[in-house]
């Protein structure tokens, strides 16, 4: 039986072709076996390239393989995009991860991101920042063998007021129980009136408080420090230290001309202070501590509680109670509490004018300027610095040095010469044949000098009476207008 033309054409072309040596075997696609060159496909029924089962992709069965029976398999698909995929996923996520660990360590650490040095911190890791409280995470570092530094101390204001104390007693102490006549019953009061920014620099106040029972002045004194070499170096004014200290001082805390005046203050001996006030140089022009014209009482306090001295302890009331500087100079308080406090003035010649028992002491800041007639406060029976209570409202008024209290005998205060004689132990004041003791009424005439020859106007006992009899009532007003003709 003959074959048609086109049937062996078919078998033909279904048999397989041997492999040519030298080209890669043909490959099995969607495509079909492989055209063979310069040979036209056939196209069959349906119009695609080797009919049906070409569509299908059925290709050529290698040699020695047994024909394939039932549907054609499906051509495999290329994995070489979605491996692509697959990696630049992995990649992203770990970048995200790496950059999440950097913005977390920065966050940490408080270094701004993208500086130099270790990933999102902003000093070395040996380094951190005590108070985020990050650890140190580099341990190469810690193997160095790098020994920590010792911290140095910060100054201690607790461990300087506890010096100042054992200061004040050792140098202070001896004088403090001459003048009070008994043994002292409180440890010194220390109070820090300024500081530097640092808390290097120190200046403020200390005094010895006054036994129960005894009316004199309390000691007080002025104090500096500085902090240096891990450890507190005070001083009393007084010394040659203070002067160092104060000479050195920032001017942030202290300014130039007050420590100019606190110099002279700390250098003033006892006859430099006397002649200060008893005419020898020029002093201070001090007047009393009251408006001028007023007439106050003159008392003392306890006499053996002032060094059986008359003038030792020095008292003042009466008027309306108002209580002025006696004259220019500096501000500066002791035993501060609120409004109350013992006031130190210091003019410029290094001389001080104390004041105490007042009430509502003016609260302005230790060392500011006042001038003569400025309100300090009022009478009072306050005793923030220890001492006996006072009968009355009062001021107690004395002269002072760095060391110790001035003696009042021959000093020059509103136009009048306070005198104190041994027999009778006696005190008073007197401007030329006019004598006021203990208990009679004082006007202030202002700084005026006491040596000018009394006036028709100044006040005059009564005939028949002794020197410092307090007047009668009607008197007072005819006293206080002859003290402003004088003035």
């Amino acid at each position: 039986m003959q074959s048609s033309p086109q049937g062996g054409r078919a078998a033909a072309e279904r048999r397989p072709s041997p492999p040519q040596r030298g080209r890669p075997a043909p490959e099995r696609g969607r495509g079909g076996p492989d055209r063979k060159p310069g040979r036209r496909q056939q196209t069959g029924p349906g119009g695609g390239r080797g009919g049906p089962e070409r569509r299908r992709g059925a290709g050529r069965e290698p040699v020695g393989r047994p024909r394939r029976t039932g549907p054609a398999p499906k051509a495999r698909r290329s994995f070489g995009t979605d491996r692509l995929n697959t990696g630049a996923i992995i990649f992203s996520i770990a970048t995200g991860l790496a950059m999440l660990a950097i913005v977390e360590r920065s966050v940490l650490e408080g270094g701004p991101i993208g500086d130099p040095g270790p990933a999102g911190a902003e000093r070395p890791l040996d380094k951190p920042d005590a108070k985020a409280g990050v650890p140190d995470r580099d341990p190469q570092k810690r193997q160095t063998g790098r020994q920590p530094t010792t911290p140095v101390a910060a100054p201690d204001l607790q461990a300087l007021t506890s010096q100042v104390r054992d200061l004040t007693l050792a140098q202070r102490g001896p004088a403090a129980r001459q003048e009070y006549g008994t043994e002292l019953d409180r440890p010194p009061m220390v109070g820090v009136s300024r500081t530097s920014r640092d808390r290097t620099w120190v200046f403020g106040t200390t005094a010895l408080p006054v036994p129960s029972g005894r009316s004199a002045m309390p000691q007080v004194s002025l104090f500096a420090a500085h902090w240096s070499a891990g450890k507190w170096q005070p001083a009393l004014s007084g010394t040659t230290a203070f002067a160092g200290l104060v000479g050195r001082m920032p001017a942030a805390v202290m300014s130039v001309s007050e420590a100019r005046l606190l110099s002279r203050y700390n250098s003033a001996t006892a006859g430099q202070a006397a002649a200060a006030t008893n005419g020898s140089r020029v002093g201070d022009g001090l007047m009393l501590p009251w408006k001028v014209g007023g007439a106050w009482t003159l008392g003392t306090g306890d006499r053996a509680s002032a060094g059986a001295r008359p003038l030792g302890a020095l008292a003042f009331w009466g008027g309306d109670g108002r209580v002025v500087s006696a004259g220019d100079g500096r501000f500066y308080r002791f035993c501060a509490q609120g409004d109350r406090g013992f006031v130190l003035v210091i003019h410029p010649s290094g001389l001080a004018t104390g004041y105490y028992r007042m009430r509502d002491v003016a609260r302005i800041r230790d060392g500011s300027v006042v001038k003569q007639g400025d309100a300090l406060g009022r009478t009072g029976t306050d005793a923030p610095c220890g001492g006996a209570a006072s009968p009355r409202d009062e001021v107690q008024f004395a002269l002072r040095r760095a060391t110790d209290t001035v003696p009042l005998d021959g000093a020059q205060l509103g136009g009048w010469i306070f005198r104190e004689r041994a027999q009778p132990l006696l005190g008073y004041a007197e401007r030329g044949l006019l004598q006021v003791l203990p208990g009679g009424l004082l006007a202030n005439l202002g700084p005026v000098p006491p040596t000018e020859p009394p006036g028709a106007g100044d006040p005059k006992p009564k005939p028949g009476t002794s020197p410092g009899t307090p007047p009668a009532a009607d008197e007072q007003k005819g006293n206080t207008n002859s003290a402003d003709t004088e003035q």
